[in-house]
């Protein structure tokens, strides 16, 4: 029994460590998109892509 209590500590240990990674590389990611990006491409060119990308997507729904 205290072999599965000490399994679930360390499973949850391990969640925590991947959660706290995960939203790290989500503020860095968040930075990029807000700070770099804008910075060599204009707002008109990416809202023209993020159109065409949702009409993509919109039609690879469609066909499911």
């Amino acid at each position: 029994m205290t072999e599965f209590f000490k399994q679930l500590k360390d499973l949850g240990e391990g969640f925590l460590e991947s959660l706290q990674h995960k939203t790290k590389l989500s503020t860095i990611f968040d930075i990029y998109l807000e700070k770099v990006i804008p910075s060599f491409v204009s707002e008109k060119e990416l809202k023209e892509y993020y159109e065409r990308r949702m009409e993509e997507v919109t039609n690879f729904i469609d066909k499911l």
